[in-house]
């Protein structure tokens, strides 16, 4: 009987652990600030959970090209760029 209570406490505390880094990660996608649309890193059209959580690594800086002013959405790993976006103008 008392593996399987080892075992439960066990599992209980996975479980936790996993929910403290999810919240952690979720409380970090909320302070940047993104939209939902900002955080569709593939341009699929939608953002998935994974997208969502991944803004947590992600950083955003303006970025100027010719004479737009954009913002790069670059990794925080290691600096590349994940995404630039520049202000559309219609004609």
């Amino acid at each position: 009987m008392g593996k399987v209570k080892i075992l439960k406490y066990a599992v209980f505390v996975l479980i936790a652990i996993v929910v403290l880094y999810l919240s952690f990660r979720a409380v970090a996608v909320v302070q940047k600030g993104y939209s939902w649309q900002e955080m569709d890193w593939d341009k699929s059209g939608s953002t998935s959970l994974r997208e969502a959580l991944n803004s947590s690594d992600i950083g955003v800086r303006p970025l100027k090209q010719g004479n737009q002013e954009c913002r790069e959405y670059y990794s925080y790993k290691d600096g590349l760029p994940v995404r630039v976006d520049c202000p559309t103008t219609e004609k």
